[in-house]
């Protein structure tokens, strides 16, 4: 009976003293706790919590600068783009084409002078000014490349009623003519005539009594 008395009251004050210690336990840690709040001291969380807040702070700066970066880049890429295609499209609008060397263009003018009796005589070249491609003899014009060809002819004459054919080989082409009074002063004419090569192009009176002033003139290009 004395041992169970025994035990029962040991019990009983186990449970008084782990009583008084739970709650100097929890009194202890409340009085640790405010003081750490009191006198500035962060618990492991606090420390937790404040990094991950810094962290996204750091984050959100750093893709608001990639932004940034991101639209600067894109501006210098459309700027390029623009100068590339405006330096394309100068180089289309400032190309220059090479001069055609001229000795390769094809044409002559010859002052024409003299008098001439026979309507089957050509008419003489006095001073040549000009014979590019030296397809000119002083008389005959003689096509060194197939193309269109434009010949013109000028008189200056005393002579009525006459003038001079425009010929292409044994082909009349077109007449100056002089006329009368008071159309003696002169007479001018044109032909535009395709010639294969070899193809030959002279003047010939239209009477028998021309007399042509040192003035006179006649010219052939080829145009294409």
């Amino acid at each position: 009976m004395d041992q169970l008395f025994k035990i029962v009251w040991f019990v009983v004050v186990s449970f008084v003293i782990s009583g008084e210690v739970s709650a100097y336990s929890l009194a202890d840690r409340s009085a640790v706790s405010n003081s750490s709040e009191e006198y500035g001291y962060y618990n492991i969380y606090d420390k937790i919590d404040s990094l991950q807040t810094a962290f996204q702070t750091v984050e959100t700066n750093m893709q608001r600068k990639n932004n940034m970066l991101r639209q600067v880049l894109q501006s210098i890429t459309e700027m390029d783009d623009n100068i590339e295609m405006s330096d394309k499209s100068n180089e289309g609008t400032t190309t220059i084409q090479p001069v055609q060397n001229k000795d390769t263009v094809v044409g002559f003018t010859t002052k024409l002078s003299g008098s001439y009796s026979n309507k089957s005589t050509i008419i003489r070249g006095s001073t040549i000014l000009y014979n590019g491609g030296n397809a000119y003899n002083g008389t005959v014009f003689t096509c060194p490349s197939p193309g269109l060809y434009l010949f013109h002819v000028s008189l200056i004459s005393t002579t009525v009623y006459d003038g001079s054919w425009i010929y292409k080989n044994s082909q009349q082409l077109t007449l100056a003519y002089t006329g009368g009074t008071p159309q003696n002063n002169g007479a001018s004419v044109s032909a535009a005539v395709w010639l294969d090569v070899g193809d030959q192009v002279y003047l010939r009176p239209y009477g028998s009594s021309l007399y042509l002033d040192g003035n006179s003139a006649f010219t052939g290009v080829k145009v294409n």
